[in-house]
């Protein structure tokens, strides 16, 4: 059963920022020294997890965004294909000190990270009243990690 959406938008899945040549050397200087220092007390594994963990990285953060198309509806909040029935979801969160401002979703779920949706497109507040139809508001912070991979460049 189809289900008008209540509110449409486009976002990026993260903010890209374009990297110069140093950036990747400095990435690569900290890799090789970690890496180094691993081999250096016989811990292999942790060495070539280290490389493979930060070329994976460095990949990731070299692609640009992609668009995805969201959209709430009386059943939930859909991202592309993917649907997050209300049902599922704890609470939600617009933070007012975040540039672009974003929509941060608690799930229900055990291993459900965080849902973190950029909503530069459209009235902070209008998404606002339509999710407090469905689900509690509740102050949540992004995982400091991720703060901190943001202001490095990935």
């Amino acid at each position: 059963m189809a289900t008008e959406p209540l509110i449409t938008w486009q976002a990026p899945t993260h903010i890209h920022k374009e990297k110069k040549s140093d950036w990747y050397w400095v990435i690569g200087i900290i890799t090789f020294a970690l890496a180094a220092v691993s081999f250096m007390f016989s811990e292999f594994i942790t060495g070539i997890s280290i490389i493979i963990a930060s070329t994976a990285l460095v990949l990731h953060a070299s692609h640009p965004a992609h668009l995805v198309s969201y959209e709430i509806n009386d059943r939930g909040l859909r991202a592309d294909d993917t649907l997050y029935p209300f049902l599922t979801l704890e609470s939600f969160c617009i933070p007012h000190d975040h540039i672009p401002p974003r929509l941060l979703i608690k799930s229900r779920k055990v291993f459900m990270p965080l849902i973190i949706i950029y909503i530069d497109e459209v009235d902070p507040e209008e998404i606002r009243a339509i999710m407090l139809k469905y689900i509690a508001e509740t102050e949540h912070r992004e995982p400091l990690l991720k703060l901190l991979l943001e202001r490095f460049g990935f």
